[in-house]
């Protein structure tokens, strides 16, 4: 195939979505991985591809992104959670269901199930015939009636992915299962995933602890099964690329380590190149350990920011932050396209109890799989991180907040924990709408 050729199959596919890696794959080494990328990286940039055309002048081949205006404020936010954060997940789909349109429940239970501490157990171990679904659909509404959540109808046909393993002895199947029923009330387009041999934690299709057993390492379960491809792939209406098997799908976005708190106060306005933004953006966020991983450190952040290693254990916590159990740092992966003035669509992955930072360091964000799918799909992945506290709160494992232990309004719109997320999916919203300005100027 003659350049010129390839050089309008790269244009066409890129203009289709693909990800670098599906072109370079399809293109079955026609040209190099390297090639692709650069021509990838020149239809983000410029908008067009520069074909020679000897003898005469030299023709463009724009793409439709520069004649078509995307809506940012049409950005898709979904959202996904194991254990505890799997409760979380739902409490926010249900109070923000204007903004997040779909939703995985990943071995936990069913919205406002634990109400308290004192029936949070029955949620979790049952018996299941304690939990009144009809009771916690009637909770819902009336707190759409009192404005505590957004309108209930949003939930009609929004995605939900609903998983438990068969031998989960921490949130047993019976009661996960709730879920279902409450979604099926709201008329959600449901997918259910029971028939798995797994037991309590997070499956990936080649890293973790065996399949059946408690990894209380760090909850992750080798079931060669990828959860985060099936949940969110099922999100994004079935038309997701699955990474191969066998095959490490090339990492060339950039992982971000993002001050918590500063991202549950961000400025009004980020605006790339405005000094105000920039010292905001360069106090609160910074590459996170990319050259260890050995991935690419180019691109729009690149060119404020330097490379650092950031201890993510044993660091005293900041007080507003861990008045809500927050830990100081999150992670935010923002794939090489959107790096790069993409606008692109969150997904938020809600780590479990005992599963986040401070327990595992950055292994439920590297290795959930979530990262793989991202890069390939141009998805941003942001990854909230809590901690354990004895006192003020009450949180000794490190869970989301399912049961109030930060405040009685704990899922609705004005939990604390919720306007925290939602703050955080706000701001790098805002900070993905800033490189699309700064690249199309």
């Amino acid at each position: 195939m003659k350049s010129k050729d390839l050089q309008q199959l790269v244009l066409s596919k890129h203009e289709s979505g693909d990800s670098i890696a599906k072109i370079f794959r399809d293109l079955n080494g026609a040209i190099s991985y390297d090639t692709v990328r650069r021509w990838c990286n020149m239809i983000e940039k410029t908008g067009a591809i520069q074909l020679s055309a000897p003898p005469g002048p030299s023709r463009i081949i724009r793409t439709k992104q520069m004649i078509e205006k995307v809506s940012l404020s049409q950005t898709v936010v979904t959202i996904s959670g194991a254990s505890s954060g799997a409760s979380m997940a739902n409490q926010m789909h249900f109070a923000f269901s204007n903004d997040i349109s779909g939703c995985a429940v990943l071995a936990g239970p069913p919205y406002y199930c634990g109400g308290n501490i004192l029936t949070a157990a029955a949620c979790m171990t049952g018996p299941v015939t304690s939990i009144s679904v009809s009771l916690l659909e009637r909770k819902l509404k009336s707190f759409e009636n009192d404005g505590s959540i957004d309108s209930l109808a949003n939930i009609k046909d929004d995605p939900v992915y609903i998983f438990s393993g068969k031998y989960d002895p921490i949130a047993l199947p019976s009661l996960v299962k709730l879920n279902e029923k409450l979604y099926s009330s709201f008329s959600a387009n449901i997918k259910t995933n029971y028939d798995l041999p797994a037991t309590h934690g997070f499956l990936t299709e080649t890293y973790g602890g065996s399949c059946a057993i408690p990894n209380l390492d760090t909850y992750i379960n080798n079931c060669n099964f990828s959860l985060a491809y099936d949940l969110l792939n099922h999100l994004h209406g079935n038309h997701l690329i699955k990474p191969r098997s066998g095959f490490v799908t090339p990492l060339l976005g950039q992982m971000i380590l993002f001050d918590q708190e500063a991202f549950m106060y961000p400025p009004a306005l980020l605006t790339y190149g405005n000094e105000p933004s920039s010292r905001w953006m360069i106090d609160s966020i910074s590459l996170y350990n990319p050259i260890d991983w050995g991935w690419s450190t180019s691109g729009l952040f690149n060119w404020t920011l330097s490379s650092v290693v950031v201890p993510t254990r044993n660091r005293a916590a900041k007080s507003r932050a861990s008045s809500l159990s927050f830990d100081n740092d999150g992670f935010v992966y923002f794939p090489s396209a959107c790096a790069k003035g993409l606008e692109c669509s969150i997904h938020v992955a809600l780590h479990g109890c005992k599963q986040g930072k401070a327990y595992v360091d950055d292994v439920f964000a590297r290795k959930a799989g979530y990262l793989e799918i991202a890069e390939l799909n141009n998805l941003i992945i942001i990854f909230p991180q809590v901690r354990s506290s004895l006192l003020f709160p009450t949180n000794p494992m490190g869970c989301w907040d399912w049961w109030g232990y930060t405040k009685n309004n704990f899922a609705t719109k004005k939990g604390p924990q919720m306007v925290a997320v939602k703050s955080m999916i706000d701001t790098v919203r805002m900070i993905n709408q800033a490189i699309v300005r700064a690249v199309s100027k």
